[in-house]
């Protein structure tokens, strides 16, 4: 087992650094992978060490295998930033020796009014951009101590008459008791790895004259760009220790500044917890300039960019199955989100 522990954390963070080639800021598509799903583990101190459940589907996908429930459920919403309300919903049941699960995730954007180059008041027209992630989970514990999982995500974008579509996987391992020290754990995730994605549709044709002929106006497609997954790699460790679980996280992003993040709660008996997150972004790196046949190295000003989700997150948690005669828990957390106020998560899991 040591062998196989060896071989897969190389793996991981070799090829963290293969995939992720520095800061990439403004990029990414499909950014809404990275929104957090669940409250439990606040901003994801970490997480990708301790996360066990359907609350590590999001997390770390090898946690899902260290529930000791044959059915677990959970559902998930946040009130997210502009009046976008965020669903999550997700199941998982033992099969063939391993865990297998399936989760749905849908954002509520609400209704746009249509404006255009000639029409920038409005065309009168009105449309319903519609973003959702429908995933897979595998996971299987090794051992006493190792775990792996991995997720595959189905992601679907379209608004008006153009549309996206693409695949993002999660590879994860979790490690319980390193060097035999009860309550020390580690996990390590390669996160929202896969194909570039591209829009495509209808609504990309124009009317125009081509340049340089006598050709009459005629409709043309246009090619639109393809970006790349926000790729990140997650570094985490947990320590559990008379009732307090302390975590941290660091997370590498292909796409953005690096992240750093904390978290303790406390566990009051078996009937409550609480706890403090606090997430801190790094200093943006250089970026490379290209323009005009010309490429040059300038530095990204800090004041430009501020992560608007970095800062102090609170929540906790209730168990309520002394009183509803079933496995059931409450999760309530509050996550910063900068000039947009707070986030407010509220989510139900429940076990057979």
């Amino acid at each position: 087992m040591k062998k196989i522990i060896l071989t897969i954390i190389p793996a991981l963070v070799l090829s963290s650094i293969v995939l992720g080639q520095g800061s990439r800021m403004g990029t990414a598509s499909s950014t809404q992978l990275q929104v957090v799903q669940g409250s439990r583990y606040l901003s994801g101190g970490g997480a990708a060490a301790n996360a066990v459940g359907m609350d590590a589907v999001y997390w770390n996908p090898a946690g899902l295998a260290l529930s000791e429930n044959g059915v677990d459920a959970i559902f998930s919403n946040r009130q997210y930033i502009a009046d976008i309300s965020n669903n999550y919903f997700g199941v998982s049941v033992d099969f063939l020796g391993m865990k297998m699960g399936t989760t749905v995730r849908t954002f509520n954007i609400g209704d746009i009014n249509e404006t255009t180059v000639w029409s920038p008041d409005g065309t009168g027209q009105v449309y319903t951009p519609n973003f959702s992630i429908v995933g897979a989970t595998a996971s299987k514990q090794l051992s006493d101590n190792t775990s792996v999982g991995v997720n595959a995500n189905y992601i679907r974008e379209s608004f008006g008459r153009v549309a996206a579509s693409g695949m993002a996987f999660d590879l994860g391992v979790q490690y319980q008791d390193l060097a035999s020290v009860e309550g020390l754990d580690v996990g390590f995730v390669l996160r929202n790895f896969g194909q570039p994605v591209k829009y495509d549709g209808e609504g990309l044709g124009i009317s125009a004259t081509a340049t340089g002929s006598d050709r009459p106006v005629e409709y043309y497609k246009v090619d639109a760009a393809a970006f790349d997954l926000p790729f990140a790699f997650d570094m985490g460790v947990g320590y559990y220790i008379a009732g307090a679980n302390l975590g941290f996280t660091y997370t590498s992003n292909y796409y953005a500044t690096d992240e750093i993040k904390l978290r303790a709660s406390y566990d009051v008996g078996d009937l409550a917890s609480v706890g403090v997150g606090f997430q801190q972004s790094l200093e943006a790196k250089e970026q490379s300039q290209q323009g005009d046949g010309i490429q040059a190295i300038a530095a990204v000003d800090p004041v430009w960019y501020n992560n608007p989700f970095d800062g102090l997150s609170f929540g906790g948690s209730l168990n309520v199955s002394q009183f509803v005669g079933m496995n059931l828990v409450l999760d309530f957390a509050m996550l910063p989100a900068g000039d947009f106020g707070t986030n407010q998560v509220l989510t139900m899991r429940v076990g057979f």
